[in-house]
């Protein structure tokens, strides 16, 4: 085996290790419809979620006909409506990662139960949003 060819091997085994090592799910843990009806896919670096683990999830973003959703301001806000409070971080997107692919930072659930979310999207399509609601 040459040198270039070993290269390219080596790389492309580490690829397809890095998502299976670093604990992302590879399939979305929610997917949602916005209100204009474009899609959100969430990919949580935890699976199963757990309580009081600060982590990650990645966010994807179609247009209504399945094109990634590039160029967006993205936001979140939530709580635990049952119990009157938000959550325990504040969650940020800090950037796009990929082509309608964004990386939201920070996100901690303190305790088991109903939590809410809401994600709101500002792009070239307009303002929209999507309310997650999940158990614990």
């Amino acid at each position: 085996m040459t040198l270039p060819t070993l290269r390219i091997f080596l790389l492309t085994g580490l690829f397809l290790w890095l998502p299976a090592m670093n604990g992302w799910s590879q399939s979305a843990t929610f997917s949602l419809t916005t209100s204009q009806g474009s899609r959100l896919e969430i990919f949580s670096q935890l699976n199963p979620l757990a309580i009081n683990t600060i982590h990650s999830w990645e966010l994807v973003l179609y247009t209504a006909d399945g094109a990634p959703l590039n160029g967006a301001q993205m936001s979140v806000v939530g709580g635990m409506p049952d119990h009157d409070h938000g959550l325990p971080t504040s969650p940020v997107v800090t950037g796009e990662i990929a082509p309608g692919r964004y990386l939201l930072e920070g996100v901690r659930f303190h305790m088991p139960g109903r939590w809410l979310l809401t994600f709101d999207v500002t792009s070239a399509q307009g303002q929209e949003s999507a309310t997650l609601e999940f158990q614990l």
